[in-house]
C-alpha cells in the first residue's frame, strides 16, 4: 500500500481503519509516510529493489535510514520484496506526474521524475547473498526480517532451506510472504498479470511443505496473499499451513475501488490511487476507515464461524483435511490427498 501508488486519503483510511480492528499494515515499496503511523496501527516496512525511504543516494541501503525508520515504535518489521504475484520479474514505475515533493521526500529520489525500480536487488544475486542481507537489516533494526515472492518453481525454496541449514537458524527469514500469480495491480502489464508466477493455490503448500521437509516450519512464519478476499479462501489459507493472511484487493475495495485500471495515469475516479486533490475529495477518510474496520472484523467473524462449522474451536486449528477441492470431473479430493503432509524432521 505504497504512498504514491495510493492517495493520502487512501493511506489514512488504511491506517485508521487496521488500528480500529486491530490489523497491521504493510507499507508497500513507496517507504514509510507519516499517513501510515497516523491510525496507531502495526506497520511492516518494505524494503523494494528501489529501497525507497531506506536508500542512499546511490540507490544502496542506507543503515543509519534503516535505524531511523527501526526507531518508529508501531514498524514492527522489515520486509525485503523480490517480486509481487502482479508482475514477478518486472520492476515498477511511478510516473512523475505522481512524484510530488512530498512523495519524493519520503522516498529519497528527484520530484517530478519518473521512478523505476529494478527488478531485482543488485547485492542478492545469489541465495548467501539473500540472507546476509535478510542478517544484515535484522541486525541493523534489531527487529524480525522476512522475505516477499512470488514463486515460479521449486529452486528457491530448496535452495532457500539448504542454505540456511548450511549457515545455521540464525541465518533464516522470521517469515516468507508468498505472493500468488493471480495477486493484481492496475499498473501491472497484462501478460505477466495473466501467465506468471504460480498460483497462490500451489504455491502456498508447497512451500508450507518444503519447510516441513527442511525442518524449519518452526523457525519461519508463512504469509499468504494473492487475491485472498473471501472468508472461504482465508480459511484454505490457514488449513495450508499460513499463519498470516495479507490481502491488498479487499481493502481496496472497501476503500470504494472500482477497477477502473487508471491506477497509473493519476486519473483514478475514486481518488485511491490520484494525487488529484479535486479526485480525491470524494475519498471521506473518517467513512473509508470504518469500512476498513468492518472488513477485517467480518472476515475474521466468518473464517471463526468456517472453523465451527467444521467443528474447531479456533480457525488455526484448520488442517487440510477440512477442505476439499473440487476437481475438473466435478468430483471433489481431501487437499491432504493432494498435498500430503510430508515428515517431519
Amino acid at each position: 500500500m505504497s504512498y504514491g501508488a495510493i492517495s493520502k486519503p487512501a493511506v489514512q483510511s488504511l491506517s485508521h481503519g487496521a488500528a480500529k480492528a486491530g490489523a497491521y499494515m504493510d507499507t508497500g515499496e513507496g517507504g514509510l509516510s507519516p499517513y501510515h503511523l497516523e491510525g496507531g496501527c502495526d506497520v511492516i516496512y518494505q524494503i523494494g529493489t528501489a529501497k525507497y525511504g531506506v536508500r542512499d543516494e546511490h540507490g544502496r541501503l542506507d543503515p543509519d535510514k534503516l535505524r531511523q525508520m527501526a526507531a518508529h515504535e508501531n514498524v514492527r518489521a522489515f520486509e525485503i520484496k523480490l517480486s509481487q504475484g502482479a508482475k514477478p520479474g518486472k520492476g515498477g514505475v511511478l510516473p512523475a506526474a505522481k512524484v510530488t515533493e512530498e512523495i519524493a521526500k519520503i522516498r529519497g529520489i528527484p520530484a517530478g521524475q519518473d521512478s523505476l525500480s529494478p527488478n531485482r536487488h543488485p547485492e542478492t544475486s545469489n541465495m548467501d547473498e539473500l540472507l546476509d542481507m535478510v542478517e544484515q537489516v535484522r541486525e541493523i533494526t534489531g527487529k524480525p526480517v522476512g522475505i516477499k515472492t512470488a514463486i515460479g518453481g521449486w529452486q528457491f525454496m530448496n535452495e532457500l532451506a539448504a542454505t540456511v541449514n548450511r549457515r545455521g537458524l540464525q541465518s533464516a527469514p522470521d517469515f516468507l510472504a508468498i505472493d500468488g500469480g493471480e495477486g493484481g495491480s492496475g499498473a501491472a502489464p497484462q501478460a505477466l498479470a495473466d501467465h506468471m508466477a504460480l498460483s497462490i493455490n500451489e504455491a502456498l503448500p508447497r512451500v508450507v511443505d518444503a519447510l516441513i521437509e527442511n525442518g524449519l516450519r518452526e523457525r519461519i512464519k508463512v504469509i499468504a496473499s494473492g487475491k485472498i478476499i473471501t472468508p472461504a479462501k482465508v480459511a484454505w489459507a490457514l488449513a495450508c499451513g499460513a499463519d498470516f493472511v495479507n490481502t491488498a484487493r479487499g481493502y481496496m475495495f472497501a476503500l470504494g475501488c472500482i477497477q477502473a485500471l487508471r491506477c497509473h495515469q493519476n486519473s483514478c475516479p475514486t481518488g485511491i490511487t490520484t494525487h488529484d486533490l479535486k479526485l480525491q475529495r470524494g475519498l471521506d477518510v473518517e467513512n473509508k476507515a470504518e469500512r476498513v474496520a468492518a472488513y477485517t472484523r467480518n472476515m475474521n467473524k466468518e473464517v471463526e464461524m468456517i472453523a465451527h462449522a467444521c467443528g474447531l474451536k479456533h480457525a488455526r486449528d484448520l488442517r487440510r483435511e477440512h477442505v476439499r477441492i473440487v476437481q475438473p470431473n466435478g468430483q471433489s479430493m481431501a487437499l491432504n490427498m493432494l498435498y500430503p503432509y510430508p515428515p517431519i524432521r
